[in-house]
């Protein structure tokens, strides 16, 4: 996929995810796993389609994801009838960082397969 298209998938994302962490649980979706993988998949797959999304600056990418994790919870504190618990930052930073690695390692493994061996 061209890099735009990651770009608006991911920014979705997080439009997305602010919208099931920080709203009316009535917007939660029902999973049949547990919360914890949930929200370790959900981030992996946010954390993967970032660093696609902009594969030059991988670093500040995670950074700032994981600000926006610490934000999501932290604005869950001042919401009635929700709650933010540091456990959940802690899975959902391992989630993006394990998406951000995964997603790097993939695109350095491609890259490096599509060099030519110079061999004749």
């Amino acid at each position: 996929m061209p890099q735009t298209v990651f770009r608006y998938l991911a920014w979705g994302l997080i439009l997305g995810l602010f919208i099931v962490t920080d709203t009316t649980l009535a917007f939660r979706p029902h999973t049949l796993i547990s919360p914890n993988a949930d929200r370790f998949a959900a981030l992996f797959v946010v954390g993967a389609v970032f660093s696609f999304a902009y594969p030059k600056h991988v670093l500040p990418i995670l950074l700032a994801l994981l600000a926006v994790i610490v934000g999501f919870e932290l604005i869950q504190k001042l919401l009635a009838g929700r709650h933010g618990y540091m456990k959940d930052i802690f899975v959902k930073g391992a989630g993006c960082c394990a998406g951000v690695v995964a997603a790097t390692a993939l695109r350095r493994a491609r890259s490096a397969m599509s060099k030519p061996t110079g061999n004749p």
